[in-house]
């Protein structure tokens, strides 16, 4: 009988639950080219930022102990961690990265200017990638949200050249388990506010965006009579900002017409999104995976747009007529108009997702020979 194989997987479990709903798509497929059973062992990289493990000698005893080391999805090379050696979150010395004996898996990675781009962390980045770019056993791919792109621009077009595309796997996350069809219909939103310079840079604050998102569900709410509205955070700072557009709706309605998914998070958070999401009539997502996740189970979504990383993500798919720029006054008539749209004729927006999904799935299966090879010279049966 053929052992299996024993994984060490650095990446968010507690976090962000779009997070979850990636791993959830990943370690099935996964596993798949691995053609062995595996057994996961998760080591939540928030406990590096609590300070609660460190980057160093013991770490890397720890990942030596086992067959195969996988970090991410995520984003993970962000290009702005001044105090990293990386210039990243991944923030191990470069001496201490040599000393790694098994493979290692940079999996579907982010590479995020959002923050800026430092000159000293775009040269620590850069000399981190020489050094994984000519190490055989190690394997780069960043992930289809413009990160391929955003290399090309900050680091230079040959190592843009030189990484794996990988699509986000939160694109082939499984259905729900269970997914009972609701009563009525329902339109999930999810809003955030973490980045807030960035996302409401065309507003005087905050609560000026707030307003203008409590007058979409609003409109909505006047035009549909049977619509109910199901507001889905997916990490915590997003009910402040949940709580803000409720503020701003008539009494009646949120009283009558809205509910708040529960918060939390794990796997069992990001099914209970997922199974809203599934149910769904439309969604109108703010953060990636609220929008990734929709277009894989099926639901139509808008992308509310206010952060580089979902235009890039629409205009890869060809998609971007389903973006609303809401980083500015004036948005709530164009997103009214295109989920009044999506909520008239749902059957196409299904067929145009499917027809911009089909390049994702094949930009996966491209890959699966890379890593299929890749594990067969590194791991040993």
């Amino acid at each position: 009988m053929t052992a299996p194989l024993s994984a060490l997987h650095i990446a968010s479990f507690s976090g962000n639950i779009g997070d979850n709903a990636n791993h959830m798509g990943f370690r099935p497929w996964f596993e798949a080219q691995a053609r062995l059973p595996v057994v996961w062992t998760n080591l939540e990289i928030r406990e590096f930022y609590w300070r609660e493990r460190q980057w160093d000698q013991n770490l890397i005893e720890f990942i030596n102990t086992h067959d195969v080391l996988i970090i991410g999805g995520g984003n993970y090379f962000e290009l702005w961690v001044e105090h990293s050696p990386t210039g990243t979150s991944i923030a191990l010395e470069p001496a201490l990265f040599d000393q790694i004996k098994v493979p290692v898996f940079f999996n579907a990675l982010g590479v995020d200017p959002g923050q800026g781009v430092p000159d000293l962390c775009r040269q620590r980045f850069t000399s981190f990638l020489d050094k994984l770019l000519e190490a055989q056993h190690v394997l780069v791919s960043v992930r289809n949200d413009g990160a391929r792109e955003n290399l090309r621009q900050h680091v230079g077009p040959d190592y843009a050249d030189r990484v794996h595309s990988l699509p986000d796997h939160g694109f082939f996350v499984p259905p729900p388990a269970k997914s009972e069809a609701a009563e009525r219909r329902i339109v999930a939103v999810n809003v955030a506010c973490d980045m807030a310079e960035t996302r409401f840079a065309g507003f005087k604050g905050q609560a000026e965006f707030a307003r203008e998102m409590a007058c979409v569900l609003t409109a909505l709410a006047d035009d549909q009579p049977d619509l109910q509205f199901c507001l889905v955070p997916h990490i915590f700072r997003d009910l402040e900002i949940i709580s803000d557009v409720i503020g701003f709706l008539d009494d009646r309605l949120r009283r009558t017409r809205l509910t708040v998914a529960p918060y939390g998070s794990g796997d069992d958070a990001a099914r209970q999104a997922l199974c809203l999401y599934r149910t769904a009539d439309l969604v109108l997502g703010m953060r990636f995976h609220a929008n990734v996740c929709p277009m894989a189970l099926g639901t139509p979504v808008l992308g509310l747009n206010c952060y580089p990383q979902i235009e890039n993500l629409y205009r890869g798919l060809g998609l971007t007529n389903r973006l609303v720029p809401v980083g500015q006054p004036g948005f709530a008539a164009k997103a009214t108009q295109l989920a009044q749209a999506a909520l008239g004729d749902p059957g196409a927006f299904f067929r145009e997702t499917e027809q911009a999904l089909e390049p994702v799935r094949q930009e996966r299966a491209r890959f699966e020979p890379h890593l299929h090879a890749w594990l067969s010279a590194h791991i040993e049966p």
